[in-house]
């Protein structure tokens, strides 16, 4: 009895192990048959940060080559059991939102000569919304500044209490054209022993980064159109979960494709192997007849697709990495979605029904025309424009994305246009269903008779029946009389309606002369008699419908020097052009955006300041995005002091701090907070 206990004891463990080891949880003492993908670390700063140089030294250090160029992500082995992917985050919008659904970590470079700049807050924004990894610091430039180590202690604190508490930040500095290797071999040694945490989104959905692509088009199709579609090969590491052959995948900036094709490649980085685990994934590559269904993440394939845009191939841009996600059959369809959303505190403008935003939700980023609106006595009332500082609901037609899902919106993808670019976060309630969502017009009358407290109304409507569809509605004169709708009067061609004037008692004549009767004319009655010069009220809530239509942002067939815009919509072109500013320096005061005179008073003092200033070398303040950041001051204080006081504060950045960093009254930073 014992022995046969002891027996289907051991067969229970032997069925949880195997679990353990199909879903990838395995103890690490048991690695399992398929090893995970490299992890994805993002190395993102503004521009001329020093991203392209820290790649390098890493890539130095890990492997002893120099590399000339950084084209796409590079793959390099750490340890005996850890793979590393380094990626430089494009300096655009749309790389920094396709960087965020895939990084597992992210290096934020900032160049101790500006501090923090938009660049870092926005890509902060993208993170919180899109799964946030672990989040590093580096700071560059530091050999540069006389206060190296005053100012190197200033912004670490800042990046650990505004960025990210509890942080690893690392110094660098430069030795003969790359950074020295004691601060690497510091960075390095970090990087190969930290922790990544996958979000559960991207744990239930399969998603890869490609190394690279081949046009495996036939030649005679090319040279017989050169414009003809194209067939791919993508090759990557299958990341998130399992993924099956068929299954429909999203090419971010290029569309929707089924794969066609799904077979194992060679793994150009491949582990060694332990315990012989490896000896079946061994034997399915040596072995292409056998036929593989469903294929496990970690794994490095190669996905055929056919019938892309022939752009795709010619305007391809080797440091703009190209993201696939996989998408459901539910994700599959076209429908209204309806999100909860908040407009972001450093969005300076508000935003307007109807005015076309570029959304990012799942694995897709297109353009959409949304409605906001909010829920009053059981009612879905339009709003103009979006409430401040509060929730609203919003619904808009689009690809379908699942409940809870997390969206972030933005107006416009240029980088030289609005200070601040993020316009606002929400999260997916429902998808494919459309709320009755009312807005509320006003129609305006004048009387054309009147006979004590009835009056013949005109104007208001265009019809008899118009007239029957209100009839018994609440309707109200200018001077809050109210009366009541009854019914409609059909006036005869050329007819003459006199009626004595309320105080001259000089008749006023009304000749209709149109050839045909008069329509539209509304019976009311009043509380008290009304006035000739009295207008006439009426409030109705009319149905809105949301637009259904929405425009794909197909950014990788565009060149990479040109930036995707809808040739349709000249409203967002406008959008656009209003949107621009001359400095792009955001003016914060704690967790606000110091508006109008506060904000235009410090822009224009601190542009003045640096053309009186010699010329300089590097970028300014003003061109390089920077946030400046200032304790906010009594609502009653004085304009000359406040001018006065800047000015101060202006004096103290350029003998105390360098450029872009601006102090309080103490001498003490500022500190930012970014919004969830």
């Amino acid at each position: 009895m014992g022995k046969t206990n002891n027996k289907r004891k051991k067969l229970v463990d032997d069925d949880e192990n195997h679990k353990k080891i199909l879903n990838g949880s395995a103890d690490k003492k048991e690695p399992s048959s398929v090893e995970e993908a490299p992890y994805v670390i993002v190395v993102h700063g503004p521009p001329k940060v020093g991203k392209s140089l820290l790649i390098k030294s890493l890539i130095k250090h890990y492997t002893d080559q120099n590399l000339d160029k950084i084209q796409g992500p590079i793959t390099v082995l750490t340890g005996n059991r850890r793979r590393i992917q380094f990626v430089e985050c494009p300096n655009n919008m749309n790389g920094m939102i396709d960087a965020a659904k895939y990084a597992d970590a992210v290096i934020l470079l900032i160049d101790a000569n500006y501090g923090f700049e938009m660049e870092t807050f926005e890509f902060l924004n993208l993170l919180q919304v899109h799964g946030m990894p672990e989040v590093m610091g580096v700071l560059t430039y530091l050999d540069e500044l006389e206060d190296a180590e005053t100012r190197k202690d200033r912004i670490m604190e800042d990046f650990r209490a505004n960025i990210h508490e509890g942080a690893n930040i690392f110094c660098l500095s430069f030795l003969q054209g790359m950074y020295q290797k004691d601060e690497i071999y510091e960075l390095a040694n970090f990087l190969s022993v930290m922790e990544f945490h996958t979000s559960s989104r991207r744990a239930a959905h399969p998603y890869f980064l490609v190394d690279h692509f081949e046009d495996v088009t036939s030649p005679a199709n090319v040279d017989m159109d050169i414009k003809c579609k194209r067939d791919i090969i993508l090759y990557g590491y299958l990341r998130g979960c399992d993924i099956k052959k068929g299954t429909k995948v999203h090419i971010a900036g290029v569309g929707d494709y089924p794969l066609a094709d799904v077979a194992l490649s060679s793994d150009p980085f491949r582990l060694p192997p332990v315990d012989g685990n490896d000896k079946q994934m061994q034997i399915n590559i040596e072995e292409p007849h056998l036929e593989i269904e469903c294929f496990r993440r970690g794994t490095y394939l190669r996905f055929g697709v056919l019938g892309v845009p022939f752009e795709m191939v010619t305007n391809h841009n080797p440091c703009q990495p190209i993201l696939v996600g996989g998408i459901s059959r539910a994700e599959d369809n076209v429908g209204h979605m309806q999100v909860r959303l908040i407009q972001h505190s450093w969005h300076m403008n508000m935003l307007n029904t109807k005015d076309p935003i570029i959304v990012s939700v799942g694995w897709r980023r297109y353009q959409t025309t949304p409605i906001y609106y909010q829920v009053s006595y059981r009612q879905h009332k339009m709003l103009a424009f979006t409430p401040v500082g509060e929730p609203c609901l919003a619904t808009f037609w689009g690809p379908l994305a699942p409940p809870s899902a997390r969206v972030v919106a933005v107006r416009s993808l240029a980088d030289n246009k609005a200070p601040f670019r993020i316009l606002a976060t929400a999260d997916v309630l429902k998808f494919n269903r459309t709320a009755k969502i009312v807005e509320r017009i006003k129609r305006i009358g004048t009387p054309c008779l009147i006979l004590n407290e009835t009056a013949l109304i005109k104007d208001m409507f265009t019809s008899d029946d118009e007239v029957h569809r209100f009839k018994d509605v609440k309707i109200k004169t200018a001077m809050e009389f109210g009366g009541r709708l009854t019914r409609p009067v059909c006036v005869p061609n050329g007819i003459d309606i006199v009626q004595a004037a309320a105080k001259s008692e000089l008749p006023i004549r009304e000749r209709w002369n149109d050839g045909q009767p008069r329509e539209g004319i509304a019976k009311c009655t009043f509380d008290c008699r009304i006035c000739m010069s009295d207008t006439i009220h009426l409030c109705e809530w009319t149905q809105v419908e949301v637009p259904r239509i929405f425009n794909p942002l197909t950014t990788l067939l565009e060149p990479s020097n040109v930036v995707w815009q809808d040739s349709v919509d000249e409203r967002q072109k406008k959008l656009n052009e209003s949107a621009e500013s001359k400095a792009h320096v955001l003016v914060i005061e704690e967790k606000n955006i110091a508006r109008e005179n506060v904000g235009k008073r410090f822009i224009d003092i601190y542009g003045e300041k640096l053309k009186e200033g010699p010329a300089q070398k590097r970028q300014t303040v003003e061109q390089r995005r920077a946030v400046i950041i200032v304790h906010p001051k009594p609502s009653g204080w004085d304009s000359d002091w406040r001018t006065q006081w800047v000015k101060q504060q202006l004096e103290l950045i350029k003998k105390n701090n360098g450029p872009g960093f601006l102090t309080t009254e103490c001498g003490e930073p500022c500190r930012a907070r970014v919004e969830t």
